[in-house]
């Protein structure tokens, strides 16, 4: 198999693990791509001696897409590679996490799995949002799309309507448009429920919503989702994953809509959802 990887230099040990996976699939006679975005001097050697491409290269050439860091990490690393199917297998570093399959301590036995053809492909929802504002730009989330008033005070008063009916006019500091993977993210935080990854829905969560009586609310994914402003505002932005932040102006129109790709990503044998989720949530049944 030919596996391509990526990453985030800055996480502590990520040269280290990189390093490990090289001399494994180099023992399972296995071909290593490093996208070649990942540079450092202090591990120049290292480097040297692995194959390098472009990450659209790997993502076009390769079987499997490693990628090494955090949550956001992999993330980042989906959006690079777009529509293209190759799955990726996130191999985690540092604390909370949902999406990794790997850490730093098992990777070796999930690359074994792979190897040996022990593993399932998961396909996630992506949302794909268009910003209508002299000219249409788009973007894509795995986790959500956040419209909020940027770096003022003020309320943001926007108008949601779902496949052209009207749904609400909110006043909050924002609202959230998740897909069932980024339930566990932000939209958690701001109330809106977890949902179970591979359902097909849209959820839509206000933040701070200067009425009680808004509440979250899931859609399907076959809906378009608009977003349009009432007044001038100062400062007004959208975040993709919370990475991606574009500044737009009131007078813009945003669309959200499931895209027509999804990501794909590895399932191990041995991994189960729910004892991720109590896992991560810190649940420990009925102690009182």
């Amino acid at each position: 198999m030919k596996f391509g990887c990526t990453g985030n230099i800055d996480k502590p040990d990520f040269f280290k693990i990189l390093k490990e996976i090289n001399e494994f699939l180099i023992s399972e006679n296995q071909t290593l791509v490093l996208d070649s975005q990942i540079i450092s001097r202090e591990n120049s050697d290292l480097l040297a001696n692995i194959q390098r491409d472009h990450i659209e290269d790997i993502a076009n050439d390769c079987d499997v897409l490693l990628s090494i860091g955090g949550d956001g990490t992999i993330l980042s690393t989906i959006r690079r590679i777009g529509s293209r199917v190759i799955p990726v297998l996130g191999i985690h570093i540092g604390g909370l996490g949902f999406l990794a399959e790997c850490t730093q301590e098992d990777f070796v036995k999930g690359l074994k799995q792979i190897i040996r053809k022990n593993y399932k492909i998961i396909e996630r929802m992506v949302l794909e949002v268009t910003i209508r504002q002299n000219k249409l730009k788009r973007y894509y989330g795995i986790n959500d799309v956040v419209i909020d008033h940027g770096n003022t005070s003020r309320l943001l008063r926007t108008r949601i309507d779902v496949s052209e009916e009207y749904l609400n006019t909110y006043e909050s500091d924002g609202i959230i448009f998740s897909t069932p993977t980024g339930s566990t993210a932000y939209s958690l935080s701001a109330g809106g429920p977890i949902v179970f990854p591979t359902i097909d829905v849209i959820t839509i969560t206000p933040i701070c919503p200067h009425s009680l009586s808004a509440r979250p609310i899931v859609i399907s994914s076959d809906d378009l989702i608009t977003a349009n402003f009432f007044e001038e505002q100062s400062s007004i932005t959208v975040t993709v994953d919370g990475q991606v932040s574009i500044p737009v102006d009131y007078s813009c129109e945003i669309k959200i809509k499931k895209a027509n790709f999804t990501a794909k990503m590895i399932q191990l044998p041995d991994s189960l959802y729910f004892e991720t989720l109590r896992q991560k949530m810190g649940w420990h049944g009925n102690v009182r």
